[in-house]
């Protein structure tokens, strides 16, 4: 009976089972070699930004990471492959203006940040680098 509730609670609500259960003669799943996979068509990654903390879609977002050379700076990252952790902020005035009041990049990053380091608002950059 525990195990039955147990179970229950596992699963997260309104998301089907989808790892193949283990029977009681000790066989996974229901004896074909075939499991089902669920795939939610449509959902795109999604991305906190740093100042406003609202949830987006990736491509509404852009990306800024550390570079940890000689001088460690924040950089605008266009095509969002560069390696290292990763800031997201609403490609607006605005959300930048409160990402750089609130030392939002600091904590994004994990470590002290220089507002010499910090991106500046007038410069925007068309490729990587």
């Amino acid at each position: 009976m525990e195990d039955r509730h147990r179970r229950g609670r596992m699963r997260s609500a309104g998301v089907p089972h989808t790892t193949p259960r283990v029977r009681r003669d000790g066989r996974r799943g229901n004896g074909s070699a075939v499991e089902l996979f669920t795939v939610i068509a449509g959902s795109a990654p999604q991305r906190m930004c740093i100042a406003c903390r609202i949830t987006a879609d990736r491509d509404q977002l852009t990306r800024f990471v550390i570079r940890p050379d000689q001088r460690p700076a924040i950089v605008h990252d266009v095509s969002a492959t560069l390696p290292g952790r990763g800031a997201w902020v609403h490609p607006d005035e605005k959300c930048l203006q409160r990402a750089l009041k609130s030392n939002a990049f600091a904590r994004a990053f994990r470590t002290k940040v220089a507002s010499s380091d910090l991106p500046r608002i007038d410069t925007e950059p068309k490729e990587n680098g």
